[in-house]
């Protein structure tokens, strides 16, 4: 990114609540294809965690096929003693609990049993039979942003919201149904006037017991906290340094990477892992001549960092990054000046569970481009969804690409990117009107972006609302997808000066925006709420330099950001143990 007087301000729109969840379940829809064959992983950590596989030599190789799981014991039935014909069967005390009547002992919702669950002596639950969770409604959602976290959206001519269990076989196997324990079960002795039967008695369902709640001590714009000796950070947070360019990267059980951190760390995008519960932290490097790439940390359940590896390289200037509706990564090239040909200046895909990489379509050819972004509820693309590409230049138009519905029909997402026979748009802003519309004339679009918003960055699409933002003039658009109009909004001044009813607009009521600085001696994390109050949530004190890669864990626990001129890399999280509510706006500004 250009370090330059201008707005750098490069939008990376994403919820760590709604937001995120929504992209978990669009993530596992729409591919079809199995797990890789051994030979076909290229990450050694995925080879590991992959039945079959073993990394030898540098290489994944097969080991034959995965052991079956072990079918536990059966287990004893209990003794029982036949009870003689000429006695009645004696009647239980307490009634059993209908199938149903319990909750998930986190509460977290309802269940429904496998059996039922009998009710012991003093009116408690005899047993701790397990119940599983309640299949939602998935099949009354017609919209992606209305398919339930629980659910699977899926795109295509039979796609839709979908239960897991009834989705098609993907690639990145769905997780099963989390198992809670029998709890909250009503229970109730049977009053003196009522006779014995042998039929269950329906008693009413009681509310869940609300969990504790822990007290907030997080204090956003009160910075109290020193960490590392260069960051002051707002009361109620700490952190951890994590990586330091050229250097190995320290692992959770002692040991450090094989690899080495690269340098120049720039955009960058939190990836869940399919199956673990952890996630990957993808950074881009800004190096040129060929030794940019991505670099990707991988983190457990619980946040430890368990890995490092390169998995992009031979790239140059890898700033913006987004993220595609199937979790994997796209990384863009600003380094349009040295490819006169064209055949630089890219977007590439990289999958960080399978260290798939390629060259995408998403743009027609080389440039200096930044960001990426998707809109999956277009009623008029083929399977609903189309791409937009910002270009950093002067005359950088904004590119809409539209795959070939035969793309979606391979069986691999890996082909939905980079099949043949996409179609081009280009922006086309109309002032006078407040208005927008799109041109298959590149020339046009590029005339429209130097005549309106030069140098477009940052880029994000949430509920058919896209948001980008342009350095030259300092500019934010606000584009609705749906009705064909935009709203101008300027981003001079150090506390961002949206209004507060945009921010609203961004981030709705209750989270906080959080964002991060261009650099030289502000270099420093903020937020805004959608009243409009600004806090400094991190202030970089020991750093001269660009904030950049802002991210927050699947689980909004833990929050990254990254110092650019060492890549010094960081991740901070609450004290008081609760996540982080609010968006991040990776926004640069000057």
């Amino acid at each position: 990114m250009n370090l330059s007087a201008a707005t750098v301000f490069a939008l990376a729109l994403h919820s760590a609540s709604a937001e995120f969840n929504h992209l978990r379940a669009v993530s596992r829809g729409g591919r079809s294809r199995t797990l890789q064959a051994c030979d076909a992983i290229t990450w050694s950590k995925s080879c590991r965690e992959t039945p079959g596989c073993a990394w030898s030599g540098g290489n994944c190789v097969s080991t034959g096929p995965p052991p079956g799981p072990t079918p536990p014991p059966p287990s004893p039935s209990p003794p029982t003693d036949p009870l003689p014909t000429s006695q009645p069967t004696p009647l239980p005390t307490f009634m059993p609990v209908p199938a149903g009547a319990g909750y998930c002992s986190d509460g977290s919702g309802e269940c429904y049993a496998t059996s039922e669950c009998a009710c012991g002596a003093g009116g408690a639950a005899a047993s701790s039979t397990v119940f599983e969770r309640r299949t939602q409604d998935c099949g009354s959602a017609t919209k992606s942003k209305d398919c339930p976290s629980s659910c699977v959206w899926t795109n295509g001519p039979n796609g839709g919201c979908a239960n897991p269990q009834t989705s098609p076989p993907t690639n990145k196997p769905t997780p099963a149904p989390t198992p809670c324990e029998c709890a909250h079960i009503l229970c109730a002795p049977l009053q003196s006037n009522q006779q014995p039967t042998n039929q269950p008695t329906e008693q009413p369902t009681p509310a869940p017991t609300p969990p504790p709640v822990t007290p907030s001590t997080y204090v956003p714009g009160e910075l109290t906290t020193l960490c590392d000796g260069k960051l002051m950070l707002s009361t109620g947070l700490d952190c951890q340094l994590l990586t330091t360019a050229g250097q190995t990267v320290a692992l959770f059980g002692g040991s450090n990477s094989a690899d080495t951190m690269h340098g120049r760390a720039d955009g960058a995008a939190v990836i869940p892992h399919p199956t673990s519960g952890g996630w990957y932290y993808m950074s881009n490097s800004e190096n040129g001549s060929g030794n940019g790439g991505v670099g990707t940390l991988e983190f457990d359940a619980s946040g430890n960092v368990i890995g490092y590896e390169r998995q992009l390289s031979g790239t140059s200037r890898n700033c913006g990054v987004g993220r595609t509706p199937w979790d994997t990564l796209v990384t863009c090239e600003e380094n349009s000046s040295a490819a006169p040909s064209f055949t630089v200046g890219r977007c590439h895909e990289v999958d960080p569970f399978t260290g798939h990489t390629r060259q995408t379509n998403v743009v027609s050819q080389g440039g200096n481009y930044e960001s990426f972004a998707y809109d999956d509820q277009d009623p008029d693309a083929p399977y609903g969804v189309r791409y937009f590409t910002t270009e950093d230049s002067s005359s950088g138009a904004l590119t809409r690409y539209t795959p070939a519905a035969a793309a979606y029909e391979t069986g691999d997402n890996y082909d939905i990117l980079t099949s043949a026979g996409g179609t081009y748009e280009y922006l086309m802003l109309d002032p006078a009107s407040g208005t927008f519309s799109w041109t298959t004339s590149r020339s046009a679009g590029r005339s429209n972006a130097n005549a309106y918003f030069r140098a477009s960055e940052g880029i994000d699409v949430h509920n058919r609302i896209l948001s980008f933002t342009a350095k030259t003039n300092k500019q934010l658009f606000t584009l609705d997808l749906e009705a064909g109009t935009y709203v101008e909004t300027s981003t001079v001044s150090g506390a961002f000066n949206l209004q507060p009813d945009q921010i609203g607009r961004i981030i709705g009521e209750g989270d906080i925006l959080y964002f991060a600085e261009d650099g030289g001696s502000d270099c420093d994390i903020h937020g805004r709420d959608g009243t409009g109050n600004y806090f400094t949530i991190v202030r970089g004190d020991g750093y001269s330099t660009e904030t950049t890669g802002l991210a927050f864990s699947p689980d909004g626990l833990f929050m990254y950001a990254a110092f650019q001129s060492s890549s010094n890399v960081y991740s901070f999280w609450r004290t008081d143990g609760l996540p982080f509510n609010g968006t991040v706006a990776e926004t640069k500004y000057h």
